[in-house]
């Protein structure tokens, strides 16, 4: 349903008619925002944060088999979210990624997001109704990026626990599967 809806009209037809076979690429990343470090002095970006803190990233997309490739995935990117991944520091979360974040943008941030609306069908976090009362901020891009001989992977290894893959950049990542 919802997922065939992202789906570039081009490629709609031959996953209705079963041709090919739809499936939701999702990946999800922890990551740590470390404390400010006082040595680097005003050329620390991160002059804010006061203890690390953790988060999760996600990003969403969908794939395809490549036509031309057989043990390759196309990857079509729709969107993604972050959201703090302990409730203990979600207050310093909120004052780091908050309204009053996304209100001090600078020009040049200010043009990055009106050239991912323009050029991607972007819609940032400020409006898709900001932070979410848990953290987490989102956002979608209505024209997906990637596709077949931009963004793929190829599978190198795969079993019932685990995926290797290998990135159009060259990138190696190793999937392991979490049991229920």
């Amino acid at each position: 349903g919802e997922l065939i809806e992202a789906v570039p009209k081009s490629l709609s037809k031959e996953i209705k008619n079963g041709d090919t076979v739809l499936r939701s690429y999702n990946i999800i990343t922890a990551f740590t925002i470390e404390a400010h470090d006082s040595k680097l002095g005003r050329s620390c970006s991160n002059q804010n944060v006061r203890f690390p803190i953790k988060g999760i990233m996600t990003s969403f997309g969908y794939c395809l088999p490549d036509p031309t490739h057989p043990t390759r995935l196309s990857v079509w990117f729709t969107g993604g979210s972050i959201e703090v991944n302990d409730d203990f520091d979600l207050e310093h979360w909120r004052a780091i990624f908050g309204e009053a974040h996304l209100t001090k943008r600078k020009m040049s941030g200010r043009a990055r997001v009106f050239a991912a609306k323009v050029m991607m069908g972007a819609n940032p976090p400020e409006e898709t109704g900001g932070m979410d009362d848990d953290g987490t901020i989102s956002f979608t891009l209505n024209r997906p990026i990637g596709g077949h001989g931009s963004a793929y992977v190829d599978n190198l290894h795969m079993d019932s626990n685990m995926r290797v893959v290998k990135s159009q950049s060259g990138t190696v990542y190793a999937f392991a599967r979490i049991p229920n």
